[in-house]
């Protein structure tokens, strides 16, 4: 996967800001799994196949691991990542982006700053927690986990 997403950010910038900054002025990217969507094909990633679900994993160019959980049927129903950086969440949340810019404006709005983002509302789970060069998370949308799948196992 062809990767290269760069954040100039002052010291001392709240780390929920920081995340809302690298999601809007993240580069777009192709190859990477949306939430609701058909799986990316991977370049070089690997492949874990399931009667329930399959697993595509891929190493990004910035050192970052992305995995997408996908249905039977096609479509992502979970993202989860693990790296240097933190991936494009544009990409990866594709429609459910708008649910999590709401959070993170209310929280801003609330006086929260820090600490790992918890998001559990309308359709959307998203766990996402770290600093410079060591973040990791995850996102599902409860309506597409296929059933009998235990989502906080898959995830753990």
């Amino acid at each position: 996967m062809n990767t290269t997403s760069q954040a100039h950010t002052s010291p001392g910038l709240p780390w929920r800001s920081l995340l809302v900054a690298l999601v809007l002025a993240g580069v777009g990217r192709t190859g990477l799994a949306t939430l609701g969507a058909a799986p990316a094909t991977p370049d070089n990633g690997t492949k874990i196949i399931n009667t329930a679900y399959t697993i595509t994993e891929s190493l990004l160019d910035n050192g970052t691991r992305v995995q997408e959980f996908v249905t039977p049927a096609g479509l992502v129903f979970a993202v989860s990542w693990r790296g240097p950086v933190l991936p494009d969440l544009r990409v990866l949340l594709g429609d459910y982006l708008n649910i999590f810019q709401r959070y993170t404006d209310a929280a801003r709005q609330a006086g929260l700053r820090g600490g790992p983002v918890n998001l559990a509302q309308e359709g959307l789970v998203l766990r996402s927690s770290g600093r410079m060069g060591h973040f990791s998370g995850y996102a599902y949308v409860p309506t597409l986990v296929p059933h009998g799948v235990n989502i906080n196992e898959l995830l753990a």
